[in-house]
């Protein structure tokens, strides 16, 4: 360590032209400064500077060990001074997971302003519906439901996240409505599936614990929902909704837009839920990448502020109950 502190005092000391000049260049006494290119002279057993009372000038030893030390600590100073606006301005590639409903609705149409805004700024967004493990897979910073009970792993409240069972009005025309929940046993519910059940036992299980849990308290309907269709992520399911396929347990900022168009309609309010929570999570919050931390407020603050988040659902969903 003591002669990479010289290395660097004796490199200061020749560009400064003096000891004085690689003082203040280092914010440091003059006499500190010779006195570590005078140990790392002793260290190395050779002298490097010839000294006077008005001038330095290098031996020829000096200027050989200049020369060779020289350009790879210029090298090693950019690196430093690249690193550090790395750490205090929005630059370089930012991976982010989101549950796709919130991507596709709402996260997606921020990211214009905040692309403006941050140019050099490059989003990888991942849209899953799936729990995600963000230190396996690299993900900087997950937009997702729940929190997570991992101590490396910072979540961030956004908002209550609602769910709302749904339909178009060409199903209902076809179907007819729900008056209680105990009614929804006959009708062809829309369910979403496990990617991960790959074999027959494994789609059995996880068919068996794709139930609708409903109401405040997100109790299992008795008896269980059934239908003709599982899909891997709620945007399918959507699709299948807007087609006349069947019902839709969905999260309500998703379908919020349909209701306004008419393409869809909310029955049941008495299975309104309301008790997940959105959450932007992130890994520790020392020294983190200034894109990250700017994108992080960012998408907390445009979210916590979308009407279809902040507003109460009971209120959202109130013209529209059929």
């Amino acid at each position: 360590m003591s002669s990479l502190l010289g290395v660097t005092h004796f490199l200061r000391t020749v560009r400064a032209g003096s000891f004085a000049g690689a003082a203040r260049e280092l914010n440091i006494s003059a006499v500190a400064v010779s006195k570590n290119v005078a140990a790392l002279e002793r260290e190395l057993g050779i002298r490097l500077l010839n000294r006077s009372t008005r001038a330095l000038s290098l031996t020829e030893e000096g200027r050989v060990f200049f020369e060779r030390c020289d350009k790879p600590f210029q090298t090693i100073e950019q690196a430093l001074t690249g690193a550090k606006q790395a750490s205090d301005s929005p630059t370089g590639l930012l991976r982010v997971s989101c549950l796709s409903p919130i991507g596709r609705g709402m996260v997606i149409p921020l990211l214009q302003k905040f692309c403006a805004l941050h140019p050099h700024v490059q989003i990888d967004l991942r849209l899953d519906d799936h729990v995600v493990d963000m230190v396996a897979e690299g993900v900087d910073v997950g937009i997702r439901v729940g929190n997570i009970d991992d101590p490396a792993i910072v979540a961030r409240r956004v908002s209550d996240l609602p769910f709302v069972i749904c339909g178009s009005p060409a199903y209902f025309a076809q179907h007819g409505v729900p008056k209680t929940i105990n009614d929804l046993s006959r009708h062809n519910c829309l369910r979403l599936g496990n990617p991960s059940a790959k074999s027959a036992e494994s789609t059995k299980a996880s068919t068996a614990g794709m139930n609708w849990r409903l109401g405040a308290k997100r109790e299992a309907v008795a008896p269980p929902v059934n239908g003709g269709l599982i899909a891997s992520d709620f945007n399918a399911l959507e699709q299948a909704a807007l087609s006349g396929i069947g019902l839709f347990h969905a999260p309500l900022p998703l379908v919020m837009p349909h209701f306004r168009s008419g393409l869809l309609r909310p029955v049941l309010p008495e299975a309104l839920s309301n008790v997940l929570s959105l959450y932007i999570h992130y890994r520790s919050r020392r020294n983190q990448p200034a894109r990250m931390k700017i994108f992080v407020d960012y998408m907390l603050e445009q979210l916590r502020e979308h009407p279809d988040l902040a507003t109460k659902p009971e209120t959202l969903c109130a013209p529209f109950w059929i």
